[in-house]
């Protein structure tokens, strides 16, 4: 599979400049300052996974679905902050879970 090129965008939070990957569903932190800068899906078009959760270039996790008892659980991994779990929320919802759990192992929290 061939990697989309970068592309570069100034931070909504604190304007300074960073490249990142686009993707048709994918969850961005600026580098900088790790504010969530960039959330996008196909909610509505299609599935919201897989999920690309990246700090700029650098992929950090990775939000898919699996079955699980025959029901569609939605499972969080990132071996750089040593998660793989699932979720409690499902679609929309679980994008913002992910992106709240990640945002607190950017931080440190």
């Amino acid at each position: 599979m061939q990697e989309m090129p970068l592309q570069t965008k100034d931070c909504h939070k604190c304007g300074k400049s960073y490249s990142y990957r686009n993707s048709g569903n994918m969850i961005v932190f600026c580098p900088h300052c790790h504010h969530s800068d960039i959330v996008c899906c196909d909610f509505g078009f299609g599935p919201v996974t897989p999920c690309s959760i990246d700090l700029g270039d650098k992929r950090i996790a990775i939000l898919d679905t699996e079955e699980v008892d025959r029901q569609i659980r939605y499972r969080l991994v990132s071996e750089e902050y040593g998660i793989d779990k699932y979720l409690e929320s499902s679609y929309m919802e679980a994008i913002g879970e992910a992106g709240r759990i990640m945002s607190e192992k950017i931080d440190g929290i």
